[in-house]
């Protein structure tokens, strides 16, 4: 009986990572606000993270500190993005180290929750807010400076530059809109939906990533590749933080 070639599943498992990701990104924020509106007749709450306390529609803003009707769903997503991260291998140290740093902060996100009741006069400075931007941060540093490291498999120059594009497109609004919503938390009155959408858009440009990034990998084939140890990365160190790593593929050879 002929032996199993399983770096098709090994593909299979990496492609389910990342689409696992992508569909509790995505899922999210449609589950905090109808959740929200059919288990306590809550109304669009300011931000994602007040679903963690929010249980009283005629007070959206008070109520007992933890006691959200949606809190659970809400820590549960984020302990579950926080695991696929820490698990997901990168294609070289530093991106293995970026995504587990991007795990812990996930989890950070859920253990410490934002300040609540919502006040104007609360400190801009939380742990929860430096959580979720650091978070952003550094998938947006996967984005621009890692996810690259994987293109030169694809041997059409104009199909690299254009995954390119699209991953430092991608990694530039990772920064930028957990930034608009910070500054939003900070200066506009409270219990106000328009961080709750900058939020949202936050989240699906990080879901958005790891579909893009799941395409690439099956345009390549480089997790069945990698399975077969016939892709090759170079050895990292720290002074290689913010240069390219490219992959390479000793069938192309």
């Amino acid at each position: 009986m002929a032996s199993k070639d399983l770096s098709k599943q090994i593909e299979t498992t990496y492609k389910m990572l990342r689409l696992g990701l992508a569909v509790m990104a995505f899922g999210l924020p449609p589950l905090l606000w109808i959740g929200g509106l059919v288990f306590g007749d809550l109304p669009l709450a300011g931000s994602m993270s007040a679903y963690y306390h929010a249980s009283d529609p005629l007070n959206p803003e008070g109520g007992p500190f933890g006691a959200g009707v949606m809190r659970n769903e809400l820590v549960g997503i984020l302990f579950g993005v926080s695991g696929f991260l820490l698990v997901y291998q990168g294609f070289s140290k530093l991106e293995d180290y970026a995504l587990n740093l991007a795990g812990i902060l996930a989890l950070g996100i859920a253990v410490f929750p934002m300040a609540w009741p919502v006040t104007a006069r609360d400190s801009a400075f939380s742990l929860h807010g430096a959580c979720a931007v650091s978070f952003f941060v550094v998938i947006a540093y996967v984005c621009v400076f890692r996810a690259g490291d994987t293109l030169p498999l694809i041997k059409d120059e104009a199909t690299r530059k254009r995954y390119l594009r699209t991953y430092r497109y991608l990694g530039a609004a990772m920064v930028a809109l957990p930034l608009i919503a910070w500054v939003l938390l900070s200066n506009l009155p409270t219990y106000t939906s328009v961080t709750f959408v900058v939020e949202l858009a936050g989240i699906y440009v990080f879901a958005t990533y790891w579909v893009v990034k799941s395409h690439e990998a099956s345009v390549t084939g480089v997790d069945r590749k990698a399975a077969r140890g016939t892709v090759r990365a170079k050895p990292s160190r720290l002074a290689d933080t913010l240069r390219a790593l490219p992959v390479t593929d000793d069938e192309a050879g």
